[in-house]
């Protein structure tokens, strides 16, 4: 009778070391290899980006847009300037430079290229691929006569 308590109270705690023992090892345990390298991301916005659009010398109207875009904040903190200074940049280049007649009424397609074509050229300048996607969060397309008559 004493040999089977003893053996049952040799049982439960054992059993009970054991399972201590595993929650302390797991819980030392360095996190698996796809948890350590995901990386922080954050939604950052510009400010109203207004680039003229010119024919000839001549204003025919204006784009206004404001985008938003995701960065990877641990890429982003190794950089001294802030990334939504080379993300409104590379937007007015694009549209300034590429700003067909699509781009006034705001075609998908267009938009689609804007966005790949600013992500891309903002994080050459940068120089790492901190900026993981753009998003246009208002766009607007603002014509000379459109101007004179809000005068």
């Amino acid at each position: 009778m004493i040999r089977s308590l003893l053996v049952a109270l040799i049982a439960c705690l054992s059993t009970i070391g054991g399972f201590y023992g595993a929650m302390t090892w797991k819980a030392s345990a360095k996190p698996a290899n796809g948890e350590e390298n995901q990386s922080k991301l954050q939604m950052m916005k510009t400010h109203m980006i207004s680039v003229p659009l010119l024919s000839n010398g001549e204003v025919l109207g204006y784009i206004v847009t404001r985008l938003q875009f995701v960065v990877d904040t641990d890429l982003a903190k190794l950089s001294t300037v802030q990334p939504e200074v080379f993300v409104s940049d590379e937007a007015f280049r694009q549209i300034y430079e590429k700003a067909p007649e699509d781009m006034k009424n705001g075609h998908k397609q267009v938009l689609k290229e804007l966005a790949a074509n600013v992500a891309d050229g903002a994080n050459k300048r940068i120089g790492r691929a901190v900026v993981k996607d753009v998003m246009v969060d208002s766009w607007a397309y603002l014509s000379k006569q459109d101007m004179m008559r809000k005068q």
